[in-house]
């Protein structure tokens, strides 16, 4: 993992006077994994692993990489490897659910997308879910990804 995020992790931790412990406990994470994720052990920590560590921290997974655009560069190429290749269709319904979702998400922000935009977005939310068991979409995922990708900002109402 990008060492700036690291450093983000770190400096929250320590303006909140939290122990790794603590910033586990509050993350609902496996003691140590939030230290091998700082040691490096945990090279690709999952999405839900992050977005854990941010509420736990009063951020969002946005503000721990916010200094470090190759950080969310690299994260999207990583997706877009895994989506490269175009495997069978295995949930039907997962893919109807994450079409009619990201269309809501993306309606309620107002943002205007390119049709590649949107079917690229819906592609990604669609196998990030997919792996997960049960099969379900991801709505912190998707909600994520949209911000990211779109560079949309959060309100904070």
């Amino acid at each position: 993992m990008d060492s700036e995020v690291k450093e983000k992790i770190i400096e929250r931790m320590e303006e909140r006077n939290l122990s790794i412990a603590e910033l586990e406990r509050r993350a609902g994470l496996s003691i140590h994994s939030v230290r091998n994720i700082l040691k490096g052990r945990i090279k690709k920590p999952s999405a839900q692993s992050l977005q854990a560590i941010a509420e736990a921290l009063d951020c969002s997974i946005i503000d721990l990489m916010n200094n470090s655009p190759t950080a969310i560069g690299q994260h999207s190429l990583d997706l877009e490897r895994k989506f490269k290749k175009s495997p069978i269709l295995e949930c039907p319904d997962l893919m109807v659910e994450c079409t009619s979702t990201v269309l809501k998400l993306i309606k309620k922000s107002e943002t205007k997308v390119t049709v590649d935009e949107y079917l690229d977005i819906v592609k990604k939310v669609y196998f990030y879910s997919s792996k997960e068991e049960p099969r379900k979409l991801d709505i912190r995922f998707a909600e994520w990804l949209i911000e990211s990708q779109l560079g949309i900002q959060k309100s904070s109402a």
